[in-house]
């Protein structure tokens, strides 16, 4: 099975994949675009790589959180509609739900309220 990490990570570089993609359709005419989707595309790769080797590195986990929810703000800015909407606000949606998950599971002990009679 999966680790949750591994799967954020794998989520991870599906959008990667994408927006690299979609940078290779604006070569040559639109090169701002195609500036921008490459940037985007990198800056999901170091959180990716540390969820794939340390998949409960909760730096990496909050990374995610932060990415995927500035990825979504970012992709409904875009105005999508229908269809458009579901496939562009499926990764970081998964990635958030998936992160949220994993930072409650991981959350120190200290902040687990001492519920021991007195």
């Amino acid at each position: 099975m999966t680790s949750p990490g591994r799967l954020a990570a794998l989520l991870g570089a599906g959008g990667i994949a994408v927006h690299l993609a979609l940078a290779g359709e604006h070569l040559g005419h639109a090169p701002a675009a195609l500036a921008a989707l490459a940037v985007l595309a990198l800056v999901c790769l170091p959180c990716g790589l540390q969820l794939w080797r340390r998949p409960s590195d909760r730096a990496a986990w909050v990374s995610l959180l932060a990415l995927s929810g500035l990825m979504m703000l970012l992709h409904l800015g875009m105005r999508p509609q229908g269809a458009m909407l579901v496939t562009v606000l499926a990764v970081p949606a998964a990635q958030v739900l998936l992160g949220a998950l994993v930072l409650i599971r991981l959350r120190p002990r200290s902040a687990v309220p001492d519920r021991s009679p007195v």
